[in-house]
Protein backbone atom coordinates (compact mmCIF):
# COMPACT_ATOMS: atom_id res chain seq x y z
CA UNK A 1 0.00 0.00 0.00
CA UNK A 2 2.74 2.16 0.60
CA UNK A 3 4.48 1.43 -2.05
CA UNK A 4 1.66 2.13 -4.27
CA UNK A 5 1.36 5.54 -2.90
CA UNK A 6 4.84 6.48 -3.28
CA UNK A 7 4.87 5.08 -6.72
CA UNK A 8 1.35 7.43 -7.50
CA UNK A 9 3.05 10.37 -5.76
CA UNK A 10 6.76 10.00 -8.14
CA UNK A 11 4.58 9.57 -11.30
CA UNK A 12 2.21 12.27 -10.41
CA UNK A 13 5.46 14.35 -10.21
CA UNK A 14 7.35 13.36 -13.06
CA UNK A 15 4.14 14.62 -15.04
CA UNK A 16 4.08 17.56 -13.86
CA UNK A 17 7.96 18.34 -14.25
CA UNK A 18 7.30 17.52 -17.92
CA UNK A 19 4.46 19.67 -18.44
CA UNK A 20 6.26 22.11 -17.10
CA UNK A 21 9.25 21.74 -19.34
CA UNK A 22 7.25 21.30 -22.07
CA UNK A 23 6.11 24.90 -21.91
CA UNK A 24 8.97 26.15 -20.98
CA UNK A 25 10.98 28.63 -23.55
CA UNK A 26 14.67 27.62 -24.40
CA UNK A 27 17.42 29.86 -24.79
CA UNK A 28 17.88 28.86 -28.57
CA UNK A 29 14.27 29.17 -29.27
CA UNK A 30 14.40 32.64 -27.85
CA UNK A 31 17.30 33.42 -30.20
CA UNK A 32 15.88 31.92 -33.03
CA UNK A 33 13.06 34.09 -32.40
CA UNK A 34 14.66 37.62 -31.84
CA UNK A 35 16.13 36.61 -34.97
CA UNK A 36 12.99 36.12 -37.28
CA UNK A 37 11.75 39.37 -35.81
CA UNK A 38 14.85 41.40 -36.59
CA UNK A 39 14.87 40.13 -40.12
CA UNK A 40 11.61 41.11 -40.71
CA UNK A 41 11.55 44.73 -38.86
CA UNK A 42 14.84 45.90 -38.82
CA UNK A 43 15.62 46.69 -41.90
CA UNK A 44 13.10 49.36 -41.89
CA UNK A 45 14.49 52.40 -41.47
CA UNK A 46 12.59 54.37 -38.73
CA UNK A 47 12.78 58.10 -38.62
CA UNK A 48 11.89 59.53 -34.70
CA UNK A 49 11.38 63.43 -34.57
CA UNK A 50 12.44 64.75 -30.98
CA UNK A 51 9.53 66.00 -29.03
CA UNK A 52 11.78 68.27 -26.99
CA UNK A 53 11.86 72.30 -28.36
CA UNK A 54 15.67 71.99 -27.06
CA UNK A 55 16.83 69.25 -28.63
CA UNK A 56 19.88 69.29 -30.84
CA UNK A 57 18.69 66.64 -33.70
CA UNK A 58 16.24 67.64 -36.31
CA UNK A 59 15.37 63.52 -36.34
CA UNK A 60 17.19 60.57 -35.49
CA UNK A 61 16.61 57.25 -37.99
CA UNK A 62 17.50 53.77 -36.94
CA UNK A 63 17.55 50.11 -38.75
CA UNK A 64 18.76 47.08 -36.83
CA UNK A 65 20.29 44.42 -38.17
CA UNK A 66 20.60 40.55 -37.09
CA UNK A 67 24.48 39.73 -38.20
CA UNK A 68 25.90 35.86 -37.70
CA UNK A 69 26.65 34.59 -34.64
CA UNK A 70 23.79 35.62 -32.63
CA UNK A 71 25.56 39.48 -32.91
CA UNK A 72 22.48 42.69 -33.10
CA UNK A 73 24.11 45.82 -35.25
CA UNK A 74 21.57 49.03 -34.53
CA UNK A 75 22.50 51.47 -36.75
CA UNK A 76 21.96 55.24 -35.74
CA UNK A 77 22.40 58.44 -37.96
CA UNK A 78 21.39 61.81 -35.69
CA UNK A 79 20.90 64.81 -38.17
CA UNK A 80 21.48 67.47 -35.93
CA UNK A 81 20.44 71.16 -36.55
CA UNK A 82 22.02 73.15 -39.15
CA UNK A 83 22.39 69.75 -41.20
CA UNK A 84 25.43 67.86 -39.52
CA UNK A 85 24.60 64.61 -39.39
CA UNK A 86 26.09 61.77 -36.77
CA UNK A 87 26.59 58.15 -37.56
CA UNK A 88 26.88 55.78 -34.68
CA UNK A 89 26.46 51.57 -34.87
CA UNK A 90 26.30 49.61 -31.92
CA UNK A 91 27.31 45.91 -31.86
CA UNK A 92 26.84 43.33 -29.73
CA UNK A 93 26.22 39.22 -28.66
CA UNK A 94 23.06 38.65 -27.53
CA UNK A 95 24.64 36.21 -24.98
CA UNK A 96 26.62 39.46 -23.51
CA UNK A 97 23.10 41.25 -22.22
CA UNK A 98 22.92 41.24 -18.54
CA UNK A 99 20.32 43.80 -18.09
CA UNK A 100 17.58 45.42 -20.41
CA UNK A 101 14.90 47.71 -19.51
CA UNK A 102 12.73 50.56 -21.16
CA UNK A 103 13.12 53.86 -20.54
CA UNK A 104 10.73 55.49 -18.10
CA UNK A 105 8.05 56.93 -19.63
CA UNK A 106 8.76 54.72 -23.54
CA UNK A 107 7.66 51.43 -24.24
CA UNK A 108 10.45 51.37 -27.32
CA UNK A 109 13.31 52.52 -26.07
CA UNK A 110 15.41 49.79 -24.49
CA UNK A 111 18.60 50.47 -22.32
CA UNK A 112 20.67 47.06 -22.80
CA UNK A 113 23.73 46.45 -20.53
CA UNK A 114 26.38 44.12 -20.52
CA UNK A 115 28.30 42.90 -17.66
CA UNK A 116 31.49 44.17 -19.41
CA UNK A 117 32.49 46.49 -22.03
CA UNK A 118 30.97 44.41 -24.53
CA UNK A 119 28.94 47.03 -27.20
CA UNK A 120 31.22 47.82 -29.77
CA UNK A 121 30.29 51.36 -30.67
CA UNK A 122 31.72 52.68 -34.24
CA UNK A 123 31.32 56.42 -35.63
CA UNK A 124 31.01 56.19 -39.19
CA UNK A 125 32.48 59.24 -41.45
CA UNK A 126 29.00 60.39 -42.98
CA UNK A 127 31.12 60.92 -46.13
CA UNK A 128 33.00 57.43 -46.84
CA UNK A 129 30.83 55.44 -45.02
CA UNK A 130 33.86 54.24 -42.70
CA UNK A 131 34.52 54.23 -39.18
CA UNK A 132 36.09 56.73 -37.87
CA UNK A 133 37.06 55.36 -34.72
CA UNK A 134 35.99 52.33 -31.97
CA UNK A 135 34.88 52.69 -28.14
CA UNK A 136 33.96 49.68 -26.26
CA UNK A 137 30.83 50.36 -23.87
CA UNK A 138 28.91 48.27 -21.53
CA UNK A 139 25.43 49.84 -22.66
CA UNK A 140 23.53 50.82 -25.24
CA UNK A 141 20.31 53.24 -24.72
CA UNK A 142 17.92 53.28 -28.57
CA UNK A 143 14.72 53.15 -30.26
CA UNK A 144 15.20 50.02 -32.08
CA UNK A 145 12.37 49.08 -34.52
CA UNK A 146 9.19 48.70 -32.59
CA UNK A 147 7.87 52.00 -34.56
CA UNK A 148 8.19 50.00 -38.21
CA UNK A 149 6.04 47.16 -36.60
CA UNK A 150 3.68 49.37 -35.35
CA UNK A 151 3.17 51.38 -38.48
CA UNK A 152 2.69 48.34 -40.52
CA UNK A 153 0.14 46.76 -38.02
CA UNK A 154 1.93 43.59 -37.87
CA UNK A 155 1.77 42.47 -34.28
CA UNK A 156 0.22 43.73 -31.68
CA UNK A 157 2.13 43.94 -28.29
CA UNK A 158 5.60 43.80 -30.47
CA UNK A 159 7.41 46.05 -28.02
CA UNK A 160 6.67 44.44 -25.02
CA UNK A 161 7.29 40.85 -26.51
CA UNK A 162 10.92 41.90 -27.38
CA UNK A 163 10.98 43.34 -24.31
CA UNK A 164 10.81 40.17 -22.09
CA UNK A 165 12.61 38.38 -24.89
CA UNK A 166 15.46 40.75 -24.23
CA UNK A 167 14.92 40.30 -20.24
CA UNK A 168 14.83 36.07 -20.50
CA UNK A 169 18.08 36.31 -22.49
CA UNK A 170 19.75 39.06 -20.35
CA UNK A 171 18.58 36.54 -17.46
CA UNK A 172 19.82 33.67 -18.44
CA UNK A 173 23.22 35.10 -19.35
CA UNK A 174 23.27 36.71 -15.89
CA UNK A 175 23.45 33.39 -14.43
CA UNK A 176 25.95 31.92 -16.47
CA UNK A 177 29.23 31.15 -14.37
CA UNK A 178 31.64 33.87 -15.17
CA UNK A 179 34.68 32.38 -16.10
CA UNK A 180 37.89 34.07 -15.12
CA UNK A 181 41.43 33.77 -16.16
CA UNK A 182 43.72 32.34 -13.49
CA UNK A 183 47.08 33.65 -13.18
CA UNK A 184 49.00 29.96 -12.93
CA UNK A 185 51.73 30.17 -10.88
Amino acid sequence: MITKKITQIVVGVSFMVLSLNVNAQTEQATKDWLRQKIEKYGGTEVTHMPQSKTATEVSIKYQTFYHGGDSIIIKETRVLKGGVKMTNMYTFQIGDMTEVINLAGSNDVFDIKTDQNKVILRQINNKTNEPQSAYYTNHVRTKIWFISAKELNKEENIESRFLKAFQFMAGINKAKPKTENKETF
